[in-house]
């Protein structure tokens, strides 16, 4: 995490201690670095640049599932990004954070008729269509409209790249996309639909791809069928070729961008076509932490606990994906090293960070971070056991902003109502 440095034995984000974040702020909070951010955007972008034709470089649409907070969505729609959504809410977070519709697209496999129609009247780049039912739904909603969608079919590719099971999404028995001969069946029927029109083809195998080589047998399969497209004369004019780049947790294999965008110029490229690109993780995961303290260390016959204050409810990853999350502190990192299970406060034995980790000693009072929570952490979060959610905090430099105050317990409680024909006895 390069926006995160060590400075005189404390963990500093850019020119900040955490430690006075702490103080102003209060723990938990998630705090993110501006500068990673822009990094990562940067790697990806420059690979591009130095791999592909100035005339095919892709549109970069950052995937905004993975942290939707929309000063997060402005730092990077200010980098030339563009948004890849699955919601209505997300549409409505990006046009709040300046995206030009024509750099925002549509993907997801249960797309609502509200969605579908503000995207529609904001006039969105395009629809990644999954199913045959969707793309009639489209057009059914875009001739109400009198609007036309532009819409790309989804291919599944039966391709998967590992990752939890949970988060792959290119393989057959996949809840996502579609197989070819249902892919010249939706061409097919847009072809005699009046309010739509069916330009290309998308895929995405799944998220946190660490067998990088299956980005390359997943593109290797668009060739054929983009061939075999247009010798029945269907048009294709755009792919979007995904996303899923993983990021470091522990000891993950990164992605290899200079073969990436090989790949992309020596498969892609050659279909003569636009580009879109859905990098997601890969732009904010390492940008970010859970900022916490230490509430107590608990000594156990068989077990010793290092119990935060931040919970499941802050950062499920751990117990919803068994997920892997590096844990440090904050202060005194050259300490002795001890094994600890470090678990939150929630009255669940899943409300637990790590097991067995060795950490530097702590003691009560202590701050220490939760690594590379800057993608599916806060927007993940919960209220369960009515925890307020903690603040988000983005640092650039010296400059410390709250891009969302941590939660109140009126914020939560007040938009409860108890009806009025509950008895007043008790």
């Amino acid at each position: 995490m390069s926006g995160f440095h060590i400075q005189n034995n404390a963990l500093y984000i850019d020119n900040v201690a955490l430690s006075d974040i702490a103080a102003e702020y209060g723990t938990p909070s998630y705090v993110y670095s501006a500068q990673e951010i822009t990094n990562q955007y940067d790697r990806l972008a420059n690979a591009m640049k130095k791999a592909l034709p100035a005339d095919r470089q892709p549109l970069l649409c950052y995937a905004c599932k993975a942290n939707s907070n929309v000063a997060v969505l402005a730092h990077l729609r200010s980098l030339g990004s563009g948004l890849e959504i699955v919601s209505e809410g997300e549409l409505h977070r990006g046009i709040k954070a300046g995206f030009d519709p024509q750099k925002i697209v549509s993907t997801g496999v249960g797309k609502q008729a509200s969605e579908i129609a503000e995207c529609l009247k904001a006039g969105i780049h395009q629809f990644n269509v999954e199913s045959l039912p969707e793309l009639e739904h489209i057009q059914e909603i875009a001739s109400g409209m009198d609007k036309v969608a532009t819409v790309v079919f989804r291919l599944n590719p039966n391709v998967t790249g590992g990752g939890h099971h949970k988060i792959s999404t290119g393989r057959k028995r996949d809840k996502f996309g579609l197989n070819r001969r249902s892919i010249f069946k939706g061409f097919e029927m847009a072809k005699d639909m009046s309010h739509v029109n069916a330009i290309g083809l998308s895929i995405h195998i799944g998220s946190q791809v660490f067998t990088v080589e299956a980005f390359k047998q997943a593109f290797e399969k668009m060739p054929e069928i983009v061939q075999d497209l247009r010798a029945e004369g269907y048009t294709i004019d755009r792919l979007d070729i995904g996303g899923g780049f993983p990021i470091i947790y522990s000891d993950e294999d990164l992605l290899d961008l200079d073969a990436y965008a090989q790949w992309v110029n020596d498969i892609i490229v050659p279909l003569d076509t636009k580009i879109i690109m859905e990098p997601g993780r890969y732009l904010v995961g390492n940008a970010g932490v859970v900022l916490s303290k230490v509430l107590y260390v608990k000594d156990t016959q068989d077990q010793r606990f290092l119990v935060l204050d931040a919970a499941m409810n802050d950062l499920i990853r751990p117990t919803l994906y068994d997920a892997y999350h590096g844990i440090s502190p904050v202060q005194n990192i050259d300490a002795t090293k001890v094994l600890y299970d470090v678990v939150g406060p929630i009255c669940e034995t899943g409300d637990t960070f790590s097991v067995d980790r060795s950490l530097p000693i702590m003691n009560a009072g202590d701050l220490a971070v939760i690594q590379s929570a800057g993608a599916y952490g806060f927007c993940m979060a919960s209220n369960y056991n009515t925890r307020p959610m903690p603040p988000e905090i983005f640092v650039k430099g010296d400059n410390v902003s709250v891009i969302r105050p941590r939660q109140t317990y009126n914020d939560i409680i007040d938009i409860e109502k108890i009806p009025d024909w509950i008895g007043q006895k008790g």
